[in-house]
């Protein structure tokens, strides 16, 4: 995938070369600057999977601290949860780096498909993995997630066209967005089988519980691949363009 794009950067770097000497002008320097810079962007997207990615092994830590506060029902836990995941992956972001820092404001359509590459190439090695431990989970989490990452397009490029088939786009974007996120998967599928009205967030805590406490390898598989390569799309989906 690097190869590739980087080949194809170089290939018209080539073309714009090869067109300037049949002038007989001289590449200036900012312009040499520039294809290396471009050669070079998918490090920015790289750095950010990296950065989705270390923070998922920081969320898959978190139920063992929030199950140490005594009196806790699971409707707190969960809710704590969502804080911490929050206020982490802002902490992460504040330290590290910004997506995109670096970004070109002339090609502004290469930074999220870059990104979505690179998501898309995280979640196959993901999937491969998982497969080996538990098809199963591997396949569901492949139905929820492929399409959520194949979907995954800035809503403000497909706004901005106002046609049918771009307004289209953005609610699948939106629907699949919704329930590929791991609490509504859950609860769609534990309403689907045992009814809606039985169905609340303290179902998903208690599942998130019994996965840490069988180590189950279901759950780094949630919070270190299905639920990075989800926040990925969502980022990609309200990238600004």
């Amino acid at each position: 995938m690097v190869a590739a794009f980087v080949y194809i950067i170089a290939n018209n770097s080539n073309s714009s070369l090869k067109q300037e000497k049949s002038t007989l002008s001289p590449l200036p320097a900012a312009d040499e600057h520039s294809i290396t810079v471009s050669s070079w962007r998918w490090l920015n997207a790289a750095k950010v999977v990296f950065i989705i990615h270390l923070w998922g092994v920081v969320v898959s830590f978190l139920p063992y601290f929030i199950c140490q506060i005594p009196d806790h029902t699971p409707t707190t836990s969960f809710v704590i949860w969502v804080l911490l995941s929050v206020l982490s992956l802002k902490v992460l972001y504040s330290i590290l780096a910004s997506p995109f820092p670096h970004a070109n404001t002339s090609l502004p359509q290469g930074d999220w498909a870059l990104l979505k590459s690179v998501t898309i190439a995280a979640l196959f090695i993901g999937l491969g993995l998982m497969s080996v431990v538990n098809f199963a989970t591997a396949e569901i989490g492949a139905l929820l997630l492929v399409p959520t990452c194949l979907l995954a397009r800035p809503l403000r490029l497909d706004l901005r066209a106002r046609s049918l088939r771009s307004f289209s786009r953005v609610i699948c974007n939106l629907v699949v967005g919704h329930i590929a996120f791991p609490p509504a998967t859950f609860l769609v599928v534990k309403g689907v089988f045992s009814g809606f009205g039985s169905t609340n967030v303290d179902d998903f805590w208690n599942w998130v519980e019994s996965l840490w406490a069988w180590n189950s390898a279901t759950y780094l598989y949630v919070s270190m691949v299905y639920l990075p390569c989800w926040v990925l799309c969502i980022h990609i989906s309200f990238h600004t363009c």
